[in-house]
């Protein structure tokens, strides 16, 4: 194996991020929510509009809105469905390309909203590697933690146990830049599961990058790797077979400040890419993997 993770107390804290201290503020009643994924070879999707309810009303508010998508000069209608606070295309035939420029745009009543970019190349994973330690190595963990951000108090309760470190090697041909500055998010996602007392303490890294900063192995072939840790109780457990899902998003910059938002404690909502309304509109491609993890 080229390399293992050593877990500990500090690593785990510094893992969970100690964030800024600037929020985002909540957002008044009546504010437009646009939401829909634009997903090169796929059809095109299902737009969201809604109203933001109450801050502590979970009611989702319909309204009545006009939606309507110009994608590489081709302008398509939407219709809204059973389900009101959703829209979809009337043209249920038409695949999303590679480097379409497009702009959606969604009229109310009282106001416009606007999202426009650019659909990203697709990406594909050629290759991938999986490495397991041969043994575990011991970790501690956090079973709870409680930050006090305004007196710097700590206070967790830990546990040792053991982990088989994973590491998972990823190669994709590299997009052509000239037009587009593409970012990636990788994902390692083990579905398989385990008893509850492993779960909780599963690490699910995911990396939001610019496909710049990855040096290409092999001509255009990009690599990236990643760990995650299966845990066991005893230092002579062997490592639980399980199914590993391997995904790699290719998008743009806006995309890569709403990834990197969805998680982040101190905001209300994630990184919004519109003018005149609040939500997320993006295009991305996207490709994904199963595979059996074993130590045999």
């Amino acid at each position: 194996m080229r390399r293992f993770a050593y877990l500990s107390v500090w690593s785990i804290i510094l893992a969970l991020g100690v964030q800024g201290c600037d929020s985002v503020q909540p957002n008044e009643p009546g504010t437009l929510v646009v939401e829909a994924f634009f997903n090169v070879g796929q059809p095109l999707p299902v737009v969201t509009v809604k109203q933001a309810a109450a801050l502590n009303s979970l009611t989702e508010s319909a309204v009545e809105a006009t939606v309507s998508l110009m994608m590489q000069g081709q302008s398509f209608a939407y219709v809204r469905t059973s389900d009101p606070l959703r829209y979809a295309p009337e043209d249920s035939e038409y695949v999303i390309p590679s480097g379409a420029a497009y702009q959606l745009t969604v009229s109310t009543e009282e106001r416009t909203a606007l999202v426009s970019g650019i659909t990203p190349q697709v990406i594909s994973i050629d290759r991938i590697s999986v490495e397991v330690s041969k043994t575990p190595i011991f970790a501690v963990f956090v079973d709870t933690l409680n930050l006090g951000l305004d007196s710097l108090n700590l206070s967790l309760d830990a546990s040792q146990r053991f982990i088989y470190p994973v590491e998972v090697a990823i190669e994709w041909r590299g997009a052509d830049v000239a037009d587009f500055n593409p970012w990636i998010e990788s994902r390692l996602e083990p579905v398989t599961s385990f008893s509850s007392s492993i779960v909780d303490f599963f690490l699910l890294p995911s990396q939001v990058f610019p496909e710049s900063d990855t040096t290409p192995v092999d001509g255009n072939l990009h690599s990236w790797s990643g760990v995650y840790a299966v845990p066991v109780t005893e230092e002579s457990s062997p490592l639980p077979d399980h199914e590993l899902k391997i995904t790699l998003l290719r998008s743009d910059e806006q995309y890569a400040r709403f990834a990197t938002s969805r998680n982040d404690p101190v905001r209300r909502e994630p990184a919004s890419n519109l003018q005149g309304a609040i939500g997320f509109v993006g295009a991305i491609s996207v490709d994904s993997v199963r595979v059996t993890v074993s130590n045999q």
